[in-house]
């Protein structure tokens, strides 16, 4: 008797250790890539609420420089007269112009850097897809 219990030990101890052992995933690939899938469109509208707030932000600037630019009696032209008058237009329009370049250029390099992890992580799953089919 002690010599079966013996022998069905060894057995279990070499088929425990035999076996091959695979993780399972928790959730099922359909919820993955929902769950990868609206993270990516969570970024897409983050851009997008920033791109829409840079743009109310210039909208707002440019109407307090227009006010600050119109004259507040109607007796005074509005379009600049002097030569300095002008200079100063033009140099406002400038730097308008440099900080709208400078936010559109924030927002690219930010939906450039996105674009990346997006395809980085678009390979991923395909490689995970893959190993998955693989095992099977």
């Amino acid at each position: 008797m002690a010599d079966r219990i013996g022998s069905l030990r060894r057995l279990r101890g070499r088929g425990i250790t035999q076996r091959a052992y695979m993780l399972q995933p928790v959730r099922s690939r359909a919820a993955r890539i929902a769950t990868r899938a609206l993270a990516c469109i969570a970024c897409v509208a983050c851009l997008a609420a920033g791109g829409a707030a840079v743009r109310g932000y210039d909208v707002h600037i440019a109407a307090t420089h227009a006010s600050c630019v119109t004259p507040m009696t109607p007796t005074t032209p509005t379009t600049p007269t002097s030569r300095d008058e002008v200079q100063d237009a033009l140099m406002r329009a400038q730097l308008a112009l440099k900080q709208e370049v400078a936010s559109r250029a924030a927002v690219q390099k930010s939906a450039d850097a996105l674009a990346v992890e997006v395809g980085r992580l678009k390979a991923q799953v395909l490689f995970l897809q893959g190993q998955s089919h693989s095992r099977r």
